[in-house]
């Protein structure tokens, strides 16, 4: 996802005055105007519970290096290298549009609140968690099918892996929901950036024409 807001029309025309200060007011507009965006386009989606999701958002004015021009730019994008960048425009575009996401290996595993999360807040996969708890259950319902892991209560809080040890020991086992298996699962839309970036498209020519009087 990448949101950019231009204005059509010579700037010659508006500023009579082509000083240093006026090209430092307009680049400094336009900076301001893409920052703003993005924590517009950020609280929207903590609004919407996604939760730290814009925190891959950054923007970026041009030229930049503190430099000034009458022909500036600015973008929001998402942040990262191009591979992580692409995967965190597809999760914002599937909430900005809705989608429907099918697994290339059959079924998608959908963590529940039981999952343990990693050392960056990401739910454990599959695989992980079995690595943790040993192997999980597996429980066909209906068009689903429930994966269960073995724990006992740790002494600490939390659960542990359900050794024989522990076991002996008097801790009870039991079965805890991990994930759920889909075949296909249907994102709803819950952002509406789009309309963020139209209002952009009114507020940053107001704002050139703002400053244009104050001079």
């Amino acid at each position: 996802m990448r949101a950019s807001v231009t204005i059509t029309g010579s700037l010659e025309k508006v500023f009579d005055d082509w000083s240093d200060q006026n090209a430092r007011r307009l680049t400094d507009i336009t900076e301001h105007a893409a920052s703003t965006m993005r924590e517009e386009m950020r609280s929207a989606m903590s609004g919407a519970g996604l939760g730290n999701l814009g925190r891959a958002l950054g923007y970026a004015a041009y030229p930049g290096g503190g430099t000034y021009s009458f022909h500036p730019a600015a973008e929001v994008f998402v942040r990262g290298r191009a591979p992580s960048a692409r995967r965190w425009e597809r999760i914002i575009d599937a909430f900005n549009e809705g989608a429907t996401i099918r697994s290339k290996r059959g079924w998608l595993a959908i963590p529940t609140k039981n999952c343990p999360k990693g050392s960056r807040g990401r739910f454990l996969t599959p695989d992980q968690v079995a690595e943790r708890f040993g192997p999980l259950r597996s429980v066909a319902k209906g068009r689903v099918v429930l994966l269960f892991a073995d724990v006992v209560a740790g002494k600490s809080g939390g659960v542990r892996r359900a050794t024989s040890g522990r076991i002996a020991q008097g801790r009870e086992a039991k079965l805890i929901l991990m994930f759920v298996l889909v075949r296909e699962t249907t994102i709803r839309k819950r952002l509406d950036l789009d309309a963020i970036v139209a209002r952009w498209q009114t507020r940053y020519p107001a704002m050139i024409a703002d400053a244009v009087r104050e001079r």
